[in-house]
C-alpha cells in the first residue's frame, strides 16, 4: 500500500494506514487489521455495526463500548491514537476483550488467540526496546538502545552532580520520538510468519472443538 493513503475501512484500518504517516507499510499492517476485525467481531457478533439508530439496544451497546473511538473519533489522527493506547499494553488490551459478548460460544478462545496475536505483534520478544508497545516513545540514547527517557534516574549512571544528570534529562527530552510501528517494520517476515503459525495453530484447536462438538451432539441420537 502507498504511504500517506488511507485505504480499508475505518474501524479496521491500522495505525499507519489512518495517520497517512511515512513507516513502510508491510504485511503487519495486515495482520493488525485483523486484529480489529476479531475484536470487532467479539465484541458485537457476526452481524457487525448496525444502522445508527439511537432506540435499540444494539446501539446503546457501541455507545458504550471501548472500541467505539475507532469508528467514532473526530479525525483519523484521533483513531489511530485511540488505536495505540488501546494496543499499547497487555492491560489496555484485556480491557477490550472484557466487553467481548459472553453469550457466543468459546468467546474465551478468541480472546486468549487475540492476547497472544497482540503480544507477538506488539511486543515481539525479538525487537528492542524501542520495538515494543504502540504509543510514541522518546529514546535516551546513550549507547544502549533498550534504554528510554523514563528509565533516566539518579541510580541509572555513576554518581553525577545534579547539572551533570540535569544536562543528560535534557538531551533525553531533546532526543527524537520513535515510533515503534517504524521499528517493527524491520522484522516484518519473522513477525509474520509468527502470527500465521500461531493463527494456524489456533485453526486446528478450532476444528477440534467443533469436531468434539459434534461428536456429543450425536452420541444422543445412537443410542436410540
Amino acid at each position: 500500500m502507498p504511504k500517506n493513503e488511507h485505504i480499508g475501512t475505518l474501524n479496521f484500518m491500522s495505525v499507519n494506514n489512518l495517520e497517512g504517516n511515512s513507516n513502510t507499510r508491510t504485511e503487519l499492517d495486515d495482520w493488525e487489521a485483523l486484529i480489529y476485525v476479531l475484536v470487532w467481531l467479539g465484541t458485537f457478533g457476526l452481524n457487525g455495526m448496525p444502522k445508527h439508530d439511537s432506540v435499540t439496544d444494539e446501539h446503546r451497546r457501541i455507545a458504550g463500548a471501548k472500541i467505539k473511538y475507532w469508528v467514532d473519533g473526530k479525525t483519523l489522527k484521533d483513531i489511530a491514537g485511540f488505536k495505540r493506547g488501546d494496543l499499547d499494553n497487555s492491560s489496555s488490551f484485556k480491557s477490550i476483550l472484557n466487553q467481548f459478548d459472553s453469550s457466543m460460544d468459546c468467546i474465551n478462545v478468541l480472546a486468549e488467540l487475540l492476547i497472544m496475536m497482540r503480544n507477538t505483534l506488539i511486543d515481539n520478544a525479538g525487537c528492542s526496546e524501542d520495538g515494543r508497545g504502540a504509543n510514541m516513545k522518546q529514546s535516551f540514547n546513550h549507547g544502549n538502545c533498550e534504554s528510554s527517557a523514563s528509565k533516566v534516574t539518579p541510580g541509572s549512571f555513576p554518581p553525577l552532580s545534579k547539572f551533570a544528570l540535569a544536562i543528560k534529562r535534557r538531551d533525553a527530552m531533546n532526543t527524537p520520538m520513535v515510533d515503534p510501528f517504524k521499528t517493527r517494520a524491520d522484522m516484518a517476515p519473522t513477525i509474520a510468519k509468527e502470527l500465521l503459525t500461531m493463527l494456524e495453530d489456533g485453526a486446528g484447536y478450532c476444528r477440534e472443538l467443533l469436531n468434539r462438538a459434534g461428536t456429543e451432539r450425536n452420541e444422543p441420537n445412537a443410542t436410540n
